[in-house]
């Protein structure tokens, strides 16, 4: 086996990434090898006691230590070959002391963060189709239940010192406690922050908006601004709602009453005096037909109503009761017109 190639193991080793074949192979390694097993002793030993080395001392110790590799061994005429052996021992070992920190150090770096192209494809995606809805339970612990018309990437091992997603659509998140690796969330518009809590995110991408609504502990919603401007940070707790619009780059945090936010997990659609194209899109997603508008006074009708595990026809046939319209139902779509326009 190359220096290379032990360094790498080891390294991956002592930071926690080695996988079951590499500890495998590593343990062979130990087993049959004494020198390689006292290498492992000594940089394990190191790497406990200088567990907060920074940078600066690994280029300052290498620094030290290049002349001693430059320059020849010199030994006296009698000294041995096992003496040879020992001494070099002593500066490959020393060597690789630096060598591991620096490798160590960047991987502590770097840990969490996904901008390897192998990263990115070893993502596990889940995607629901309209009319779908699932729940899922992280690596971690953290459960998810995922709306209807909802893609979610994860890695299969959260590693590092973060937890990391990506979501497009709607999903409720009960994120597993752990102060010391946070769980972020990546949207197209934004990011979202925390460390254990439950909350909703609505965040399709065909939406204009970002909805955040928090039912226990704290979320810090972080903005993608499309102007460039300074990112500002959005602190929700308990029982309240951020509305981020992104014409106007404007966040609009509001009192909610978050298990009407996460209702549609039961199967409950609430609305609360919202217009009908809203309304439609929700219904669009939940039933996975086609809403097609042939008014356009219709999309702007205010429609306020709470359905549980309703048919799309019951839905309509009560909303059609408190404000006139006309609805025809298809196999693949569902059209709508104001009271005064009739559908043939």
């Amino acid at each position: 086996m190359s220096n290379n190639r032990f360094l790498e193991l080891i390294s991956r080793k002592l930071s926690g990434e080695a996988t079951t074949e590499e500890l495998g192979e590593i343990e062979e390694l130990l087993s049959a090898d004494a020198e390689a097993s006292a290498r492992f002793k000594l940089l394990h030993q190191y790497w406990n006691q200088h567990d907060n080395a920074n940078q600066p001392f690994v280029e300052e110790a290498f620094e030290k230590l290049k002349p001693k590799l430059d320059a020849p061994i010199k030994v006296l005429p009698k000294t041995t070959k096992r003496l040879k052996q020992n001494l070099w021992f002593g500066v490959a070992a020393a060597a690789s002391v630096i060598l591991i920190t620096g490798s160590l150090l960047f991987i502590k770096k770097n840990a969490g963060r996904d901008t390897s192209t192998d990263q990115q494809l070893a993502l596990i995606e889940k995607k629901n189709t309209k009319g779908v809805k699932s729940t899922m339970v992280l690596p971690d612990g953290t459960k998810i239940w995922l709306n209807a018309d909802t893609k979610l990437q994860y890695p299969k091992k959260f590693s590092g010192n973060t937890r990391e997603v990506y979501l497009s659509g709607e999903a409720f998140f009960e994120v597993a406690k752990n102060p010391r690796k946070p769980f972020i969330i990546h949207l197209a518009n934004g990011t979202v922050k925390v460390l254990g809590t439950s909350f909703n995110i609505r965040a399709y991408d065909n939406e204009k908006f970002i909805e955040a609504s928090v039912a226990t502990g704290k979320v810090a919603f972080i903005p993608k601004h499309a102007t460039g401007r300074k990112q500002d940070t959005v602190f929700l707790t308990g029982e309240n709602k951020l509305r981020y619009l992104f014409t106007k780059e404007q966040a609009i945090v509001e009192s909610t009453v978050s298990k009407e936010d996460m209702a549609w997990i039961g199967g409950k659609l609430v609305f609360r005096a919202m217009s009908f194209e809203e309304i439609g899109a929700e219904l669009e997603r939940a039933f996975g037909k086609k809403i097609v508008f042939l008014s356009d006074n219709a999309r702007q009708f205010r429609l306020t109503g709470s359905f549980q595990n309703n048919s799309l026809e019951e839905i309509l046939f009560y909303l059609s009761k408190s404000t006139e319209f006309n609805y025809k139902i298809n196999n693949e779509e569902v059209l709508i017109s104001d009271g005064s326009t009739e559908i043939p």
